[in-house]
């Protein structure tokens, strides 16, 4: 699949966000991390991966941690022993091809967490983007939509350059951190619960730009000395939230 061209500028990254400890899901996360959890017959992260994938990403940054690391380099490496013991069991051979279709077609690197939170974690990949814009993707969200939603923001880039956010309205509200928006669907302040004038949520699916790496030294910290992505979005005015109707599935 070619990637998209924007302004002889071409969208083909992501970063995957894959810090976070799993702790809503324990006890299950105590030895399996979030982002390897079935969904249906394959791991979350796979579903992730075919979603940039099927948007023209070639390449995709996992910013993980020393405890999934090697997990998640081990799946999305080829298993040469696995392939031998499969080769005359073409029906158990038949569920790998997909896999390793995408795996044999895209470039994937590994980062190290530095530094605590979304923005944090995205931060620690910062030398290892090469273009100006990229899709960020949260690594417990798993959003299902007919036309991928990644492809979706990249569509919407092509048409006015903006940086985007996937939000969608729910009555489901957190406490904190509910987006809120202009008549234009611009984020313009992220507000508490209490302020019933918006009931939309953050979801883990971005379109940025590198600028987004300019205001780390003007970012405050939140809990536990996080840095938090959506916060560091306020900074700009050219950020359009994208809301997504379809079904969250983790």
């Amino acid at each position: 699949m070619d990637e998209v061209q924007v302004d002889n500028k071409k969208i083909d990254e992501a970063v995957i966000l894959l810090g976070g400890m799993g702790t809503r899901l324990l006890p299950y996360t105590k030895t399996v991390s979030k982002e390897m959890l079935p969904v249906y017959d394959v791991p979350a992260i796979f579903l992730l991966v075919k979603e940039a994938y099927l948007s023209g990403i070639k390449k995709i940054i996992f910013v993980v941690t020393e405890q999934n690391y090697q997990l998640i380099k081990n799946f999305f490496s080829q298993n040469k022993y696995l392939d031998n013991f499969l080769k005359d069991k073409p029906n158990k051979k038949e569920l790998l091809n997909e896999v390793d279709n995408i795996i044999n077609k895209m470039k994937f690197t590994y980062v190290m967490q530095k530094l605590k939170g979304t923005y944090g974690a995205l931060y620690s990949a910062k030398d290892f983007i090469k273009n100006d814009n990229f899709i960020v993707m949260y690594g417990d969200d798993i959003l299902a939509s007919d036309t991928p939603i990644t492809q979706e923001l990249i569509k919407k880039y092509c048409h006015n350059n903006k940086m985007y956010v996937v939000v969608q309205e729910t009555k489901d509200l957190p406490d904190n951190g509910i987006a809120l928006l202009d008549n234009d669907n611009n984020l313009i302040d992220l507000v508490s619960k209490n302020k019933l004038n918006s009931k939309c949520v953050v979801y883990g699916r971005m379109l940025l730009n590198k600028k987004i790496f300019k205001i780390k030294n003007n970012l405050p910290k939140h809990d536990n000395d996080e840095y938090y992505l959506p916060y560091a979005l306020l900074n700009y005015k050219d950020v359009e939230a994208y809301k997504y109707k379809g079904k969250c599935l983790l």
